[in-house]
């Protein structure tokens, strides 16, 4: 049994190539081996659960522990039952996390466990099976927690830095659902010369202020230009709720992932995060939508865990 952590991608300009694991939520994937081969999806219960498929060669967790097992050169099989933690369609990593359980707790079978480069590709493919595009940059966290980056595809390669410690997260999720092949539909196919120089500044010091510890600087390196305004009519009220987490106190809010997730940083040397989900929940159901929040922190990749 093996505990996959929801994360959020994009990071304000890093599209497709920022990615951070949470603390909470998660989901809980468990397997069991089996003499047929091949990997079957027994269950799949908690939030979301009904708009999850069973489907062994579509759901993210099976076709990346398969992968997994087709490497190994494995003799068995798997049965394994998905506790979802992580709404899907939510911009948190929810087919992400099932990727990263699944090819994670398949390892655990294997006489000669694979390396994590292997199973970071693996929980990719896992990836595509669900989104139709092969990304890392929500299974990647996941898998090996922290801030991480993207480096390749060819080889696929991951970067992980440690967050500042006092980096505090607050994710706010609508109760509307925007699904990632969808989301991908809107982005534009070019892009101003003058607009791609800038988003490259926010990315580099992103990465610099994730490094160096300093807030400040991410604060001022989340600005999207680019996904983020083309996808901002599919979140409904998105700037507003903006606003209103900087209003609460967070130093920096923009979209998580492909939405409806609104993602906001604070400094938890000077807060406990409680206000800001408090505003953005009131927010939300002041206007008629459910929102949960989670006030949380950045955390590690899967671990494997006791029942």
């Amino acid at each position: 049994m093996v505990r996959a952590p929801s994360t959020i991608a994009n990071l304000g300009a890093g599209y497709d190539v920022f990615g951070i694991a949470l603390k909470d939520p998660f989901d809980i994937i468990e397997a069991k081996r089996t003499s047929e081969k091949g990997v079957r999806v027994e269950k799949v219960e908690g939030i979301g659960a009904l708009t999850v498929t069973m489907e062994h060669t579509k759901n993210t967790a099976s076709v990346a522990a398969a992968k997994v097992l087709e490497m190994g050169k494995a003799d068995f099989g798997l049965s394994i039952i998905i506790k979802k933690g992580i709404r899907p369609c939510s911009g948190m990593g929810s087919s992400g996390a099932g990727a990263a359980g699944g090819a994670y707790a398949a390892n655990q079978f294997l006489d000669k466990p694979l390396p994590m480069s292997k199973l970071l590709w693996a929980a990719a493919k896992g990836e595509e099976a669900s989104s139709g595009s092969m990304h890392a940059d929500n299974c990647g966290p996941s898998l090996i927690g922290g801030f991480t980056i993207i480096h390749s595809y060819d080889p696929i390669e991951i970067v992980r830095v440690d967050p500042p410690a006092n980096l505090g997260i607050v994710a706010a999720l609508p109760g509307f659902a925007v699904p990632t092949k969808e989301a991908r539909k809107v982005l534009p196919k070019e892009v101003d010369m003058k607009v791609l120089i800038s988003q490259m500044g926010q990315v580099a010091s992103f990465v610099a202020g994730m490094a160096k510890g300093d807030l400040d600087l991410i604060s001022r390196s989340v600005n999207d230009r680019i996904v983020e305004p083309a996808r901002a009519p599919l979140i409904p009220h998105l700037k507003e709720a903006e606003k209103v987490a900087m209003k609460a106190g967070a130093f920096a809010s923009f979209l998580g992932g492909s939405g409806p997730c609104i993602c906001s940083f604070y400094d938890m040397n000077k807060s406990d995060g409680s206000e800001i989900g408090q505003a953005m929940q009131n927010f939300y159901e002041a206007r008629g939508v459910e929102c949960l929040c989670w006030v949380t922190t950045w955390g590690e990749g899967v671990r494997k865990e006791e029942k």
